[in-house]
């Protein structure tokens, strides 16, 4: 009875500590599933009752929107805020007046009838979402629906002054002027193919380099092997300060062989500093494989690199796998190098995560929340794959005969 009550009591310790983990991830996947503009409550809702997954449309698939510009614009709309300085009135079925220059910003626009004239040309848009601001400073913007009127003050209002969002909506533009309409979003896969390269090319140079290193450390005798094994990783994971001056040379380097921006050079600089702990990992899962492998192979003929291939290699899968990972991980989520050395095009995931962070008081936090989701998913299908080698990989390193 008292082992059956342990045994409870601890699982519901696991239990808790698991929801504890778990929580801030939960959180984020609730965000992002909220629509744009709004964070989570205090509440703890297993699923919002807005939930909506545009979010992962717009950082995915990516929008359209536009730019109308004209002198006056009758909106119908199936809802509508309103928000004038610390007040809001929402609608819902209603038609919008706004007198005056007029700026629309519109969500997947489309425009559905053309009429020209002499003195005026007008347009019709639909879209999925309009914004209006002020275009003018003489602009008065009213809105009547029912028992309702508000209308902006005269004189010089701010562009924020009155400030109307509606939703499916249809927009009549007299004197209409000009659309600009371009593709917004969607660019995450590029990111995210930056971010795989970057991550596979440095699995593969690692192990290029720590395989033969971790079987030479571990199976051939040299003169000052020991002391070259431990100056190799103290030097490079105990640098201290040295590690800035190591970047100025790094950046110096990459400027002269003219290997800025590039995503190979960069794996290769990822590489090279998993290298040293990597060895020292896969060196000590070496030392547990039993010698007598290498002697029978040596009996019947096989030189050095025929027993790492067919001999060594299949047994220190799990170690190797470990390897693997580490080194998919440096690559996958460094960020001081690739913010420093990668643009563009070649801008990885992490970088762009961490520039949409700049900005604080305008970070899309329901899109930030949908893109980090994203951007976890390829390191836990890795782990989730692997779990069983990494597991052994970590444990057998320290069993001796």
């Amino acid at each position: 009875m008292r082992k059956r009550f342990r045994y409870v009591v601890f699982t519901l310790i696991a239990i808790a500590l698991l929801f504890a983990i778990l929580f801030p991830v939960y959180y984020m996947f609730e965000i992002s599933l909220k629509p744009q503009g709004t964070l989570a409550t205090t509440e703890i809702e297993l699923v919002p009752g807005d939930a909506t997954l545009d979010n992962y449309r717009d950082i995915l698939i990516g929008h359209t929107e536009g730019t109308a510009r004209g002198d006056q614009a009758l909106i119908e709309a199936q809802s509508a805020r309103i928000i004038k300085g610390g007040s809001e009135v929402v609608l819902n079925n209603c038609t919008l007046s706004i007198v005056g220059g007029v700026t629309l910003d519109l969500m997947e626009p489309e425009i559905v009838e053309h009429r020209g004239g002499e003195e005026r040309e007008d347009s019709i848009v639909r879209g999925d979402y309009v914004r209006v601001r002020s275009a003018s400073a003489s602009t008065t913007m009213s809105v009547s629906i029912a028992d309702y009127t508000a209308e902006s003050a005269d004189g010089e209002p701010e562009m924020s002054d009155v400030v109307v969002q509606a939703e499916n909506v249809e927009v009549e533009m007299e004197n209409f002027r000009s659309i600009r309409v371009a593709k917004v979003g969607g660019d995450v896969w590029q990111y995210m193919r930056n971010s795989l390269i970057l991550a596979v090319l440095t699995v593969v140079f690692s192990l290029i380099l720590v395989i033969p290193g971790a079987y030479s450390f571990s199976r051939l005798r040299f003169a000052g092997k020991e002391h070259v094994l431990y100056f190799y990783l103290m030097f490079t994971q105990v640098s201290g300060g040295l590690g800035i001056a190591g970047l100025i040379a790094l950046y110096g380097l990459l400027i002269r062989l003219n290997f800025m921006n590039n995503l190979v050079s960069m794996a290769l600089v990822y590489s090279a500093g998993s290298v040293p702990y990597n060895t020292w990992l896969l060196k000590t899962y070496l030392d547990s494989i039993s010698f007598d492998f290498d002697e029978a192979a040596f009996v019947d003929g096989a030189g050095y690199l025929q027993t790492l291939r067919y001999i060594i290699l299949p047994i220190a899968l799990p170690g190797i796998a470990t390897v693997a990972i580490f080194a998919f991980m440096a690559g996958w989520t460094e960020l001081v190098l690739a913010n420093l050395f990668l643009s563009g095009a070649n801008t990885p995931l992490s970088v762009y995560l961490y520039v949409t962070l700049q900005n604080m008081r305008s970070v899309p936090w329901n899109r930030f929340a949908a893109t980090a989701l994203i951007f976890a998913i390829p390191p836990a299908i890795m782990f989730m794959v692997s779990q069983r080698y990494i597991r052994s990989g970590l444990t057998m390193g320290g069993l001796k005969e």
